[in-house]
């Protein structure tokens, strides 16, 4: 059974193997008659046993190739036409012509053994292959389906949750009891809570649907820059070309960090990002001139709920990141700007290709 591989665009390929592999019965019979014209013309006349049995091998090693253990025919074929050549001039077979006769056996069941055990092998990958696939599909489709699922639901629940705090509102509007209102206050923090809660699962469940890809990181932060209208800050991109294997919302962990500094980096004049190779893989810096972040604040900066603003940036970025291995620190001073090391594995990395 041949096994066939497909090509980004999904089309079916053959595989070397299969190519290989496949019989050409044609070539086949055509190089038994030159064995055989080899046989009478080069031996039985010129007495020239080299040529011909060299040019056997070369026949059952393709018989091996294409037709598995059914070579040893072909081979017991030739050895007997060898035999008998040897045998008619003298009436005597010498051991060598035995034993090259046994080489030919020999040989034919070898690459006809391993030719079949590797076929055997194939299909079995083949079939394997193929139920995996099936299996991501099925995997696909009910990801979709509890995508579904979880949007109808956000969406009716955030619904209520503006009801209810139209009406919390109106209520506080009308109540003069200090004691009530205060009540009314924090029930109204509880709904904003659970409404920051219910709008990090629209974001959270977007990460590692769609299988990561190639990026270049450059077109992320220009993109970046115009959607976030940055005109007064200086955005400079000390490199070009860099592509990264991540997850397609990478675009979002840009993005976000180009706004944290925006949004908490008080007197941000200018962004800075820069790429080198270490050790550790290739590492994009990002830094502002800003504020910086305090010494107290760097080790939750990370966690989800921590932060001035919603709190999911900076954790569902280390998330995205994650997806393939890339992992990402806050490595700058206090008072001298944010700092972002983005470390990115040596094989998740590279130059575009022009």
């Amino acid at each position: 059974m041949a096994t066939t591989v497909r090509d980004t665009n999904g089309n079916q390929q053959s595989s070397f193997w299969d190519q290989l592999t496949r019989p050409r019965p044609y070539i086949l019979t055509a190089l038994i008659v030159i064995g055989i014209i080899l046989e009478i013309c080069i031996y039985y006349f010129q007495n020239i046993s080299a040529a011909y049995t060299q040019f056997f091998y070369l026949v059952i090693v393709l018989a091996g190739l294409w037709y598995q253990k059914k070579a040893i025919w072909i081979a017991l074929f030739f050895s007997v036409l060898y035999l008998t050549g040897e045998y008619l001039p003298t009436v005597t077979l010498s051991l060598d012509s035995v034993f090259r006769a046994l080489m030919l056996c020999l040989v034919a069941i070898v690459i006809g053994s391993v030719t079949d055990r590797m076929i055997v092998l194939q299909n079995r990958l083949g079939s394997e292959h193929t139920l995996l696939q099936e299996s991501h599909k099925s995997l696909e489709t009910a990801n979709k389906k509890l995508n579904m699922l979880s949007s109808v639901t956000r969406h009716d629940i955030l619904n209520q949750l503006t009801g209810l705090r139209l009406y919390l509102e109106m209520s506080k509007a009308k109540e003069t009891d200090p004691v009530i209102r205060e009540y009314i206050h924090k029930e109204n923090d509880a709904v904003k809570a659970i409404k920051q809660q219910i709008t990090f699962t629209r974001y959270y469940q977007d990460i590692g649907i769609q299988a990561p890809v190639w990026q270049d990181v450059e077109e992320h932060i220009t993109s970046s820059s115009i959607e976030l209208q940055i005109v007064d800050i200086s955005v400079n991109i000390a490199f070009s070309g860099i592509e990264i294997y991540a997850d397609s919302l990478l675009g979002k962990v840009i993005y976000n960090l180009m706004e944290n500094s925006l949004r908490h980096g008080g007197r941000v004049t200018r962004i800075c990002f820069s790429f080198q190779k270490t050790d550790r893989g290739g590492v994009i810096t990002y830094q502002d001139d800003g504020v910086g972040i305090l010494l107290e604040d760097k080790k939750h900066l990370f966690k989800r709920g921590y932060g001035k603003h919603t709190g999911l940036g900076l954790f569902l970025s280390r998330e995205i990141l994650a997806i393939t291995g890339i992992a990402i620190q806050e490595t700058g001073e206090p008072g001298k700007g944010a700092r972002f090391e983005i470390i990115v594995p040596h094989d998740k990395y590279r130059m575009r290709k022009e």
